[in-house]
């Protein structure tokens, strides 16, 4: 408390401050809209608009080095010396690189930085790339990820996760750095993530809860959006159909084909210091599996308002209500897009969720900046019917209303030219209203700094921890402190060398531990005895960018957990219960390949990861995790056309719940997946129109494969979409 004190007082009050503006261009004379300008050694930048100027204030006397930075340009620095009260011009001009520099990442650190300086592995997917894939949900966006693999609904970075239908998550998933956890389940609700607004992913693999605390155990997904520039309005329709299944007794429905579309309209604008970001969109998908339909609203707001350069305020709003059939698993591999005789087709879950968020920002001097950052997230979700009278079955009427409520504070303070140190108190909680979890509250509380060093231009080392404190109820309260330590070290130009080493944890979330509800056959009974979970992890790695916009990441990691909670079945009553597994043991390694070698011509990229996920306890693999992980994807433009493809191969999964083989018929077949994507867009260019159609052609040979057990995962559809600017 002392060191934020002290920290709370500018360091630069000794005479009046300088302000440096300018315009950032090409070789042309072009704007660059952007670009990344900031004054090394301090807290100082800003970003370019749409006219390419910039401005920074608050800047203390003296020398001091400006670095421009934008992703495809070659950096640039530039030494000025300020006296005090100047206000100083700085025009900049960056050349086109070769070598695909200037990406700026948010989420290793909680604060930006260039990938010279993160030591853990990082992956990111750019707005521009999901929308020419098509994407219109955050899972579908994260199945094209290196390391990186979705069980149906739940995400697993380097085998972290494994499968527990929903409950409990070992990723730490943020919108703009704000938790959309439910307070229930703990778990990822990608409908609240509004894609129409995202301009980019970060993926932050490894233990993250050195600096985010529970449920990072495995890593942390960042999802942030755009703030307009201008006044822009899009519109994005779409429309499509699942194909005939591969095998001809699958078909449950008539000649008419099973239809999915959906409508996005978005609208943006600037009015001097407030700009604000509006979507909203529905969706409407018929399924190819009987009872798995669904009607989907979503809305999403942003306002971003500047009282000074100093200081600025945003506020966002995300929401989504969804209307869907209750599917759980197949009847037999012989009805394998169909329920179970004994289901009720007219079953439906009803669910809502609803995010708020406030950020208030503040540079207080060149050494010193801060924010706090208040978070609101309700969740609720019931099951409705024609036909059952609930009265008889009361297990399977679920419903649960849960609320989230976060309040974070951070600053931000440069002890000197070269000493970084970000420090902050985080504090939640949660209260639930449930048929299946109970009427339950929790809270919990941390503390948490990390400093970083750079000793010189190669050397940078980071090093932190958090303190966490989480109770739930009257159970005993879990409290853990997590270290964190990584180096990077650049030996030559464009190459970095990276290691890290840190603890993990994540306290059972409320349904883990209370969990009383059946569906499809399956019923969870509780075990509030549960243990918070621990982790160790180690990581090696090596990035190289090359010329023609290459860029080459090696990684090799070792994960050690202890009390790992996973799904298992009593044999005693065949319920499934939660438990801690004593220890396991992942290993393995990651290379990723990214190139545009004919500039925006031709780009592909392609990745593969190893893992061997190993049950220290039962001398067996860890259940629902594959060993190998390969993506391709690869994208040539000629003119307005372009042609793409996407290829996934998991391998089969070696281990599964045995005793699901009593309850399930054939749960026991699955295969190792490859799927291939396909895709052909024209952009009206020449023709002058601001607009882009495009046909996808998803899973196109019609490969027939299982994410989860008894599940036939998407099978091949159509879709045609049009995108508008207006």
């Amino acid at each position: 408390m002392a060191l934020a004190l002290i920290l709370c007082v500018p360091v630069d009050m000794q005479g009046q401050q300088a302000t440096l503006s300018g315009r950032v261009s090409d070789q042309s004379g072009n704007p660059l809209v952007g670009v990344n300008i900031i004054v090394r050694g301090t807290v100082l930048g800003s970003a370019t608009d749409d006219a390419g100027k910039y401005s920074i204030s608050r800047i203390s006397p003296g020398r001091h080095t400006i670095t421009a930075s934008m992703i495809g340009y070659e950096k640039v620095h530039r030494q000025v010396t300020l006296s005090a009260g100047e206000q100083r011009r700085l025009d900049l001009r960056l050349a086109e690189s070769s070598v695909l520099t200037g990406e700026v990442i948010i989420t290793a650190g909680k604060h930006a930085q260039s990938f010279e300086e993160i030591p853990v592995s990082i992956s990111t997917l750019s707005g521009e790339e999901i929308e020419a894939r098509g994407i219109e949900t955050m899972e579908n966006a994260l199945r094209r990820i290196s390391g990186v693999n979705i069980t149906e609904d739940q995400v697993n970075i380097r085998g972290s996760s494994g499968y527990s239908r929903a409950l409990g998550s070992r990723v730490l998933l943020l919108v703009d750095g704000a938790s959309v956890l439910a307070g229930d389940a703990g778990e990822i609700k990608f409908d609240v993530v509004p894609m129409y607004a995202v301009e980019r992913i970060e993926v932050v693999k490894g233990a993250g809860s050195a600096l985010y605390g529970s449920s990072a155990l495995g890593g942390v997904i960042n999802i942030i959006t755009r703030e307009p520039r201008s006044r822009q309005t899009r519109v994005r329709l779409s429309s499509g159909f699942w194909d005939n299944p591969y095998h001809e007794k699958w078909k449950w429905w008539g000649d008419s084909p099973r239809f999915r579309n959906g409508i996005d309209l978005q609208h943006g604008n600037v009015h001097g210091p407030l700009s604000y970001l509006l979507s909203a969109g529905v969706r409407n998908d018929q399924s190819y599996r009987q009872n798995d339909d669904f009607k989907r609203l979503t809305l999403s707001g942003r306002a971003w308002y500047r009282f000074s350069a100093d200081r600025n305020l945003t506020v966002a709003f995300n929401h989504s209500s969804n209307d869907r059939g209750n599917w759980v698993h197949w009847r037999d591999l012989r009805h394998a897009l169909q329920p179970p005789l004994s289901a009720d087709l007219t079953e439906r879950i009803l669910s809502h969720k609803t995010q708020a968020t406030t950020t208030y920002r503040q540079t207080h001097g060149a050494g010193f900046a801060s924010s706090l950052r208040l978070n609101t997230y309700r969740t609720s979700f019931e099951t409705s019917s024609d036909t059952s009278d609930y009265s008889f079955r009361p297990s399977d009427k679920t419903q649960s209303t849960a609320w989230f409520t976060g309040l974070e504070w951070q600053g931000i303070g440069a002890l000197s030219g070269s000493n970084l140190l970000t420090f902050g108190v985080d504090a939640n909680y949660t209260a639930v209203d449930s048929r299946t979890y109970g009427v339950r509250t929790g809270w919990s509380g941390a503390l948490y700094v990390q400093d970083e060093i750079s000793l010189d231009s190669v050397w940078h080392i980071s090093a932190g921890a958090r303190f966490d404190l989480t109770s739930i109820d009257t159970l005993a309260a879990d409290m853990q402190l997590n270290p964190r330590v990584g180096i990077t070290h650049t030996p030559w130009e464009y190459g970095v060398l990276r290691a890290s080493y840190g603890w993990g944890f994540r306290s059972p979330s409320i349904a883990e531990r209370f969990a009383t509800a059946s569906a499809g056959g399956l019923i969870t009974k509780p075990n509030p005895e549960l243990e918070a979970e621990r982790s160790t992890s180690y990581e090696f790695g090596f990035k190289q960018l090359l010329p023609y916009a290459l860029s080459i990441d090696v990684a090799v990691f070792w994960n050690d957990y202890d009390n790992l909670v996973e799904p298992m079945i009593d044999p005693t009553d065949g319920r499934i219960q939660f438990r801690n597994i004593t220890q396991a043991r992942i290993q393995g390694y990651e290379l990723a390949l990214d190139g545009r070698p004919l500039g925006d011509w031709l780009r592909f990229s392609a990745s593969y990861t190893y893992m061997y996920p190993q049950d220290m306890l039962a001398g067996s693999v860890l259940k629902y995790r594959p060993r190998h992980l390969l993506y391709l994807s690869g994208d040539l433009r000629y003119g307005d056309f372009n042609v793409g493809a996407d290829f996934r191969h998991i391998s089969r999964i070696e281990n599964i719940d045995r005793e699901l083989t009593i309850v399930i018929p054939n749960s026991e077949e699955r295969v190792a997946m490859y799927v291939t994507d396909l895709r052909l867009s024209w952009t009206a260019g020449a023709a002058g129109l601001p607009l882009r159609l495009s046909l996808f052609v998803d899973n196109a040979f019609q490969y027939n494969y299982t994410e989860v057990v008894a599940n036939i995962a998407a099978i091949r559809s159509y879709r045609l979409m049009l995108e508008m600017v207006l």
